[in-house]
């Protein structure tokens, strides 16, 4: 292209046989911002020149996404996957349409408070003897909520069931601070920053899809999910491959019996005591777990993503895998269930 075609004439670029066509700008002005109106690069831009209006033309204010203008007046947004934080202590405002999701969002955005300023600076000696310790005596568990269908014989066993026995919400947000207490206890400084960006990379989506859910809604998603794992069930003992279900928040609702043998884990324990996925993966595989996690966690996708980790044996062994594991999203488009397959990498 010429020298003349490329030539800039009022915010104007002239292309080829002299036509002109208009020129984008990255930001408007002001006046042209509230107006509506196009604008280009110059300041005191075009229009504004026109209008009289050049003294004040300036660059017009980014707009905010609602669900961050609307929510904790400490939360800050966040650019590239950069962790989003809140203050500490800041009183918990229910501004979602249930208090179990204003208590997820509020675990959520103290753990990236925290996590993104925590001290770490690496395991030492003391640290270590205590994560020895923690082996013999886990971290503390608590109820999230209803139980789910799986092994243990005090939980729903046929569809009927699944619909009377839920009546509250899943409390997830005692999944993710138990995530927290863990990656705490047991990571680095360096994985515990990753942890925390791979969160607050899929937050905002999760935050503006739950926003405006009720309590019924949340009902029902439960009442989904439950069902759902009665046909899973039924699907993995056919399958004959390694297979583990779990919630968004990681934690374990369905175990296959060759992933039992595989790994030496007692099922009816998995699933009865509140097990984590991530704890039973080494902490380089759990880390690459929630890094890929949020990346696929809202795509429009449910292909199947792979990766390789490492499972820890309750003996403390390692079994190198294959692994691959599939997002299910519920009638909201918000991760239900994920389904890891797992293959010994002999």
């Amino acid at each position: 292209m010429s020298a003349q075609n490329q030539r800039v004439d009022g915010g104007f670029r002239l292309g080829q046989k002299g036509r002109r066509t208009k020129r984008k700008t990255q930001r408007a002005c002001n006046h042209c911002q509230r107006s509506h109106l196009t604008c280009n690069d110059s300041r005191p831009c075009t229009r504004c020149l026109k209008r009289g209006l050049a003294d004040t033309c300036v660059d017009g204010a980014r707009k905010k996404a609602k669900y961050l203008l609307e929510g904790s007046p400490q939360m800050i947004g966040t650019s590239g996957g950069a962790a989003i934080g809140a203050t500490r202590g800041t009183p918990l405002t229910n501004s979602f349409g249930s208090e179990a999701i204003s208590l997820e969002h509020a675990v959520l955005m103290n753990m990236l408070a925290t996590g993104l300023a925590f001290p770490v600076t690496g395991q030492s000696p003391r640290a270590q003897q205590q994560a020895v310790d923690e082996t013999h005596h886990p971290l503390q568990r608590a109820p999230s909520g209803p139980a789910v269908h799986g092994l243990n014989p005090v939980y729903p066993q046929a569809p009927g069931d699944v619909y009377s026995a839920v009546v509250e919400p899943y409390k997830y947000n005692t999944g993710f601070h138990f995530l927290f207490k863990y990656i705490s206890r047991r990571m680095g400084r360096r994985d515990i920053l990753r942890v925390s960006r791979a969160i607050a990379h899929f937050r905002p989506s999760l935050v503006a899809l739950l926003r405006n859910l009720t309590r019924e809604d949340l009902i029902f998603m439960e009442k989904s999910f439950q069902r759902a794992m009665l046909e899973y069930e039924k699907l993995i003992g056919f399958v004959g491959t390694p297979t583990v279900v779990w919630r968004r928040t990681g934690e374990i609702a369905l175990v296959g019996k060759e992933f039992s043998i595989l790994t030496q884990w007692d099922r009816q324990e998995l699933v009865a005591t509140n097990r984590f996925i991530f704890e039973l993966m080494d902490a380089e595989s759990a880390v690459v777990y929630w890094e890929q996690f949020a990346v696929h966690a809202f795509e429009n996708s449910e292909h199947a993503v792979m990766s390789e980790c490492r499972l820890v044996r309750p003996d403390g062994s390692l079994v190198p895998c294959a692994f691959s594991f599939t997002i299910k999203r519920d009638l909201f488009g918000i991760p239900m269930a994920i389904i890891g397959n797992f293959l010994p990498i002999l």
